[in-house]
């Protein structure tokens, strides 16, 4: 892979984030110049509360951080569990992360935890999904040996079951709390705070470095299990850490912008193809390349249909699962030719 092709993959991606930013920022119901943003922005943190200076400072900045936190996290843990199963179809959906940390982040609304404490929500996410992600592996592991396939297929099962419980906790839910459940789960960014920005920063960050100290195991495994525990790669220790990690930043996801699918699936197959599959340039453009996914599905979900917002993750969904039925079809092309 030419070193030319991958540094301007990088400028282009980086681009693409300012332009993306710059657009989050200024456009809207209140229109604000480009020019404006970082006078206004700064009038704000200085205690300026002028109309512009609020909407840039307490609204459109925290958004903005949110959605590209939340795109660098789910885009670089699909890259990650994309690596470890070697499948290109793999995603935090797919394994019953975000389906297990969905299931807890509703039944923390339910009993009335997220109004106690704000970081009721994000732990219980994080736990649930971690407990499934557990359960799944050890089903799928026999002997010391983890098979994927069964993983797959457990993670497919699991999710179908917390789907069926969080449907129930529904039903049963009060009409206020179920429009705020429903309205959670199709994937939103209404309301980000600052709050928000800082622990997503921390979960992220460490998910990120955690995924990098693996990233030369993952370019091993990629060549194979047999190949792998020949070169004295743990196996297991790899996958494990990978597993607890998705659930880990997965969980914060889900509990600050509700289930937003597809950005794992989309995002590193994409880059995969255009810069190589080696893993840790991989997961650094993922960050970067998820994040613009997310700025510019957050404004197209805020811009088509004005005065109306979108939840971003109707958004996310229309053009992911295109993609997936793309992928889908060609990988069964490739069986049938082989």
């Amino acid at each position: 892979m030419s070193n030319l092709r991958i540094r301007w993959t990088f400028v282009a991606l980086g681009m693409a984030l300012l332009v993306g930013a710059a657009l989050e920022l200024s456009l809207g119901p209140v229109s604000i110049p480009v020019r404006q943003l970082i006078p206004d922005a700064w009038g704000y943190f200085q205690g300026v509360h002028d109309t512009n200076a609020i909407v840039i400072g307490a609204i459109r900045m925290p958004r903005l951080f949110v959605a590209a936190l939340v795109g660098a996290g789910l885009a670089t843990t699909g890259a990650a569990l994309q690596a470890v199963f070697r499948n290109p179809m793999a995603d935090p959906s797919i394994i019953g992360v975000s389906s297990g940390a969905s299931l807890g982040a509703v039944l923390t609304i339910q009993l009335g935890l997220s109004q106690l404490n704000e970081w009721y929500t994000p732990v219980g996410a994080f736990v649930s999904g971690l407990i499934v992600v557990l359960v799944i592996y050890r089903i799928a592991t026999v002997r010391g040996k983890t098979s994927i396939y069964s993983l797959l297929l457990s993670g497919v099962a699991f999710s179908a079951l917390c789907s069926s419980i969080v449907t129930l906790v529904l039903s049963l839910a009060p009409l206020e709390t179920m429009q705020q459940m429903l309205f959670w789960l199709m994937g939103g960014l209404d309301g980000s705070t600052w709050r928000e920005v800082l622990m997503l920063l921390v979960f992220v960050v460490i998910a990120i470095g955690i995924y990098l100290t693996q990233a030369h195991a993952l370019d091993v495994l990629s060549l194979g299990e047999e190949q792998a525990q020949g070169v004295g790669v743990s196996l297991q220790l790899t996958k494990q850490v990978v597993l607890v990690t998705s659930a880990f930043v997965v969980g914060a996801c889900v509990s600050s912008t509700g289930v937003i699918g597809f950005v794992g699936l989309v995002v590193p197959h994409l880059l995969r193809i255009w810069i190589g599959p080696a893993n840790r340039r991989l997961i650094i453009s993922s960050a970067v390349g998820g994040a613009v996914l997310m700025l510019f599905a957050d404004l197209i979900s805020r811009m088509i249909l004005l005065p109306t917002e979108l939840n971003v993750g109707i958004i996310t969904s229309l053009l992911g699962a295109p993609f997936f039925l793309f992928l889908l079809r060609r990988q069964e092309s490739r069986m049938y030719r082989g």
